[in-house]
């Protein structure tokens, strides 16, 4: 090969169909700084060069919280005080962080850069990383409205909020495996992104993001296993409930769920990523 040929970038298929895991990781690795800067990018599309921008992305939970609070009281027959409001608004933000990640990175593959970079030879777990950040980053900016709401129900600070950075990673660990395995499934049924935000809003009423799980710890039979042996989220949602100051019951304690929360965390990534890698080749036929 001479000098002014360009290497030719392969993809090094084995016979599991996987690529070579090393070759593949150093290579979306070195695409990282490309993910920072679509994800820049993608913040600045939301309008977020403007105040009124800005202004929506903080308002937008803050009034569904809003909205649930006022839902909850008259079902409840009582809207009890600012400490209910601050633990919906709190929890209704890291579920925005959650959904946006699933959302936004299991569409990225057929639109937007999926689109535009489809005959590259970028790896394609970069997109919906790039769309992990984005969320990460929009949380994280969010927490300025929460913070005030914190302090302004009697919330303290306390030891439990030393978990908050390692539940933020989990989180995002979290939905970016679901984003690829939703990614996937989008290639193959384009129905799968309008159906997702349905599956989420509903899956949201079943975590304790909108009510306390102590409810759920007594009741028994289908309602237990589903509401908390088989949702990743119940136990995310404890230890983000408890993170931020709510109620502590003896069970499950701060530390068994955030290990619980981890496990489902890592064991989705892993899932998800393999299974998104073993597809990837199919992605550009089917864009």
């Amino acid at each position: 090969m001479t000098t002014s040929e360009a290497p030719i970038i392969s993809r090094r298929a084995t016979r599991t169909g996987l690529p070579q895991l090393g070759h593949y990781l150093s290579e979306a690795y070195r695409y990282r700084t490309f993910a920072l800067y679509w994800s820049k990018a993608d913040i600045k599309a939301r309008n977020f060069e403007t105040v009124l921008g800005r202004l929506w992305h903080f308002l937008n939970p803050f009034l569904f919280g809003l909205i649930y609070f006022v839902l909850v009281g008259i079902l409840s027959s009582g809207f009890g005080d600012t400490e209910r409001l601050a633990f919906i608004v709190g929890n209704l933000y890291v579920w925005t962080f959650f959904s946006t990640t699933v959302t936004t990175g299991a569409g990225s593959v057929q639109g937007g850069a999926g689109g535009i970079l489809a005959q590259s030879a970028i790896p394609r777990v970069v997109l919906p990383f790039a769309s992990t950040l984005t969320a990460g980053n929009l949380f994280i900016r969010s927490l300025v409205v929460y913070v005030p709401l914190h302090f302004l129900a009697g919330r303290t600070l306390h030891w439990e909020m030393l978990w908050l950075p390692l539940l933020v990673l989990l989180t995002g660990m979290l939905g970016f495996g679901l984003s690829l395995l939703f990614a996937v499934a989008n290639v193959y049924f384009r129905d799968v992104s309008r159906l997702l935000p349905h599956f989420l809003r509903l899956w949201l009423y079943m975590s304790p993001a909108i009510w306390l799980y102590t409810r759920l710890l007594d009741e028994g039979g289908l309602v237990e296993a589903l509401g908390v042996n088989l949702n990743p989220m119940f136990s995310g949602m404890t230890a983000w409930t408890i993170a931020l100051g709510g109620p502590v019951a003896p069970e499950p304690s701060m530390t068994s769920a955030v290990l619980t929360f981890a496990a489902w965390a890592v064991g989705v990534l892993l899932i998800g990523f393999f299974t998104f890698v073993s597809r990837e080749d199919e992605f550009a036929i089917r864009n």
